[in-house]
């Protein structure tokens, strides 16, 4: 989001053009991934000097009879450029947003009452949620997962996979009522964090799903396997960190490429799960580590994230050692 305000609230359009549109499919959770996640609705409403709330006019296309000004002058109509124009019924209420201080205006969801309603009061945060800390933002949203609309329980979820684990971990999240059937469902929308919320949740019930999933993306390298590797060791712990060593790092017939992805779950873990959790993921990480030197790599790799780092040794505890 701040990195939206460094480009000078000039690039909206191509914010745009990679940003999670509502009902589109969901990219990689960040809570464990190392890159920065695609900017949110949010993070674009934040970064731009004005929306407004608008309906077509009828007759003439691309033009919105606006509504409600919610940043900026006030205004009575915009025009959005051919390309960007949303196929929107005759009384739909749309999202817009100006790219610049004198860019085009383009238009950014079809929206309920209810959508709109919240979306007011995220305008209303702006400044807040801009030069604040991400708290009250989580805070917000968490509130929302369960909300009767799609289109904000699926905002709800792109917001919470945005901060980073260790936060999530610490955020009072609700149960999420629809869980179990959105991730029997098989839709890969969103897939990661709900993985996620599946193991903070801390409901048992999932972790007959979380170990089968885990097997099958292990077996098939699959990009969001971390997703359930942080999820097991969270709702099992050690149970889950002793499954992930025997079953795939132990045999050492993994790709690197997967070895890497479970590797950097156990060091999330590591650095944000409970105190006999961390110390099991130490011990199997350096006895692992001093047998094979492709782990070793791995685990300087993504254990010490800038820390001086010197090999796994033996300790009192045989643990695995990061100078912090």
């Amino acid at each position: 989001m701040r990195s939206l305000m460094g480009k000078g609230r000039r690039q909206l359009a191509w914010v745009l053009a990679v940003a999670l549109t509502l009902g589109a499919g969901g990219a990689q959770a960040c809570a464990f991934h190392g890159y920065t996640p695609n900017p949110t609705l949010v993070d674009v409403l934040l970064a731009t000097e004005q929306v407004a709330l608008g309906q077509p006019v009828p007759g003439r296309a691309g033009h919105y009879r606006v509504r409600q000004t919610l940043a900026g002058p006030p205004l009575t109509e915009v025009e959005v450029p051919p390309g960007w124009r949303l196929n929107t019924p005759q009384d739909g209420l749309v999202l817009l947003a100006r790219d610049g201080a004198y860019g085009h205006w383009l238009p950014l969801a079809v929206m309920e009452e209810r959508f709109a309603q919240v979306i007011m009061q995220v305008m209303a945060q702006q400044s807040n949620w801009i030069y604040g800390d991400d708290g009250p933002r989580l805070r917000f949203f968490a509130r929302l997962v369960n909300d009767p609309n799609q289109q904000l329980r699926d905002l709800a979820l792109q917001e919470l996979d945005r901060v980073p684990y260790a936060t999530l971990r610490a955020a009072p999240l609700p149960k999420v009522q629809r869980l179990p059937q959105d991730l029997a469902s098989g839709d890969e929308a969103l897939l990661p964090i709900r993985v996620l919320l599946a193991g903070l949740s801390k409901d048992r019930a999932y972790a007959a799903y979380l170990r089968a999933e885990l097997d099958k993306a292990v077996g098939q390298d699959l990009p969001y396997l971390g997703a359930f590797a942080v999820a097991l060791t969270e709702l099992e712990g050690k149970a889950g960190v002793q499954r992930i060593f025997e079953e795939y790092l132990q045999p050492e017939t993994l790709p690197e490429s997967t070895q890497a992805r479970l590797v950097q779950a156990l060091a999330l873990q590591y650095r944000n799960g409970p105190r006999d959790t961390r110390r099991m993921i130490g011990r199997e990480m350096a006895a692992h580590a001093r047998r094979s030197p492709q782990l070793a790599r791995l685990a300087k790799e993504h254990f010490a994230l800038g820390s001086r780092w010197r090999p796994p040794v033996a300790t009192s505890t045989d643990e695995f050692v990061l100078e912090r």
